[in-house]
């Protein structure tokens, strides 16, 4: 009988997942728990859905327009989680730490939706994560601990070659802080080492133009809201990301005609242009070093040098290296970039990406430290926090699947059997002896009584 409605069809960029995934993916949780459990971490789960605004508050817009949101009956936002970390701090920030950090490790499935216009629009829009938080742990023990677990894990599920690469958002925002720059010039600095490293500093030097940094012009409050969806875009790209700068306050539940009249203000304030070209030049410079450690550090030291700038901003850097070592991890498995720029914007401090050395081409899972979080999530103080997350599908990707996860099931056939009592009989009996056994019940013939 024909049927008078068209099928429904999966939604685009989902997927659907087989029985030998599954068991992967529980074999690779299971060897991960293992390992992070020797190191004193213990699980925790989060709902799937949380409010809207923990996730604006720690990510910034980026995130925020990859989110899946909606209202629910009650009339509440609310969005399927896009990571974990902002409600594994909510669900620790009020524990007491005064006999050592908090250690967590969790995982379950994320949500990120992306344009098919976007960059990575042909990626997976759910995907599972694994991943653990230390809460109240300073740097830069704690860090090396992190690092170590990230690749010690990675070493149990059998990736070849683990690495990792690490960068340090503090050291920029130190490096910036020698120069007298506002706020907002500084986000916007940070904002674009991603597009600073692949070499675009003449795009990113016609944006500073046009918001006044690198001109003695200002923008009035009457111009700007002549031209509000121009001056709109600018907003949401620098503000778009935290990394530790605020613009001085939080912008809390505000409308956006209230930013774009007070971001309008502050850029009738203009910063020295000579300074912001200095700065420009500087990051510009320090954002394409990378690789080895000794040889990365030596050459960010000549561009500090160069710029002015003390040497001693990479001593944070090397401390957490050497937590790693200390925690047996070789030199040779850790490399920089000073121009680790991460869509999730948060970081104060040290942040890496952990990858197969054969394929670079994308990480296998990150992290970093994100010591005012906690602050941003409307608590009263700031909570020394770092963790990682893994992408456990792309794990499980590049891996060969275990010999257990591939085992098939035993058919049994009523037909070959005699009858169908015997044929469930007998698999009965090899499911007691712990072996896979099937029924085919094509052909039954049914046993007399």
């Amino acid at each position: 009988m024909t049927s008078h409605f068209e099928p429904v069809l999966r939604l685009p960029n989902m997927q659907d997942v087989g029985p030998e995934t599954l068991d992967q993916r529980d074999a690779f949780i299971k060897t991960l728990r293992g390992v992070l459990s020797l190191r004193g971490y213990e699980r925790a789960e989060t709902p799937i859905l949380e409010q809207t605004e923990l996730y604006i508050r720690k990510s910034g817009g980026e995130l925020s327009s990859r989110l899946y949101d909606f209202s629910e009956p009650g009339g509440m936002d609310v969005s399927l989680r896009p990571e974990f970390t902002a409600a594994i701090l909510r669900k620790t920030a009020n524990y007491d730490l005064s006999s050592g950090p908090a250690r967590i490790m969790y995982d379950g499935p994320v949500f990120r939706y992306a344009s098919p216009e976007d960059a990575d629009g042909d990626k997976t829009r759910q995907f599972n994560q694994f991943g653990a938080e230390m809460i109240g742990a300073e740097a830069p023990y704690a860090d090396g601990e992190v690092i170590a677990m990230a690749l010690e894990g990675l070493d149990a599920l059998g990736v070849p070659d683990a690495c990792a690469v690490v960068g340090h958002v503090g050291i920029i925002i130190d490096a910036l802080n020698t120069y007298r720059l506002s706020e907002r010039a500084k986000l916007f600095l940070i904002n674009n080492i991603n597009a600073l490293k692949q070499g675009l500093v003449e795009s990113v030097s016609e944006q500073a133009d046009a918001l006044g940094f690198t001109s003695n012009s200002h923008v009035d409050l009457e111009q700007a809201k002549a031209d509000q969806d121009s001056i709109s875009s600018t907003i949401e790209q620098v503000m778009s990301e935290g990394s530790g700068v605020t613009l001085g306050q939080n912008t809390g539940m505000r409308s956006r005609e209230d930013i774009i009249s007070r971001l309008a203000k502050k850029m009738s304030q203009a910063d020295n242009p000579e300074d912001f070209l200095r700065a420009l030049d500087m990051l510009s410079n320090l954002s394409q070093i990378s690789g080895e450690i000794d040889q990365a550090l030596d050459t960010a030291s000549k561009v500090m040098s160069k710029s002015g700038i003390k040497n001693n901003k990479f001593e944070s850097l090397d401390q957490v290296i050497n937590a790693a070592e200390l925690e047996g991890v070789s030199k040779k498995r850790i490399s920089i970039d000073f121009g680790m720029a991460r869509g999730v914007a948060y970081y104060t401090g040290m942040l890496f990406d952990v990858y197969s050395n054969g394929d670079k081409a994308e990480p296998l899972g990150g992290g970093g430290r994100y010591d005012g979080l906690t602050r941003a999530l409307g608590y009263d103080k700031d909570i020394p926090s770092l963790g990682f997350a893994y992408n456990l599908d792309t794990v499980i990707d590049i891996t060969q699947p275990t010999a257990e996860s591939s085992k098939p099931s035993e058919i049994v056939s009523a037909m070959s059997e005699g009858s169908i009592e015997r044929a469930v009989a007998k698999a009965r009996r090899l499911r007691s002896e712990g072996k896979k056994a099937s029924i085919d019940f094509a052909n039954i013939r049914q046993g007399t009584k």
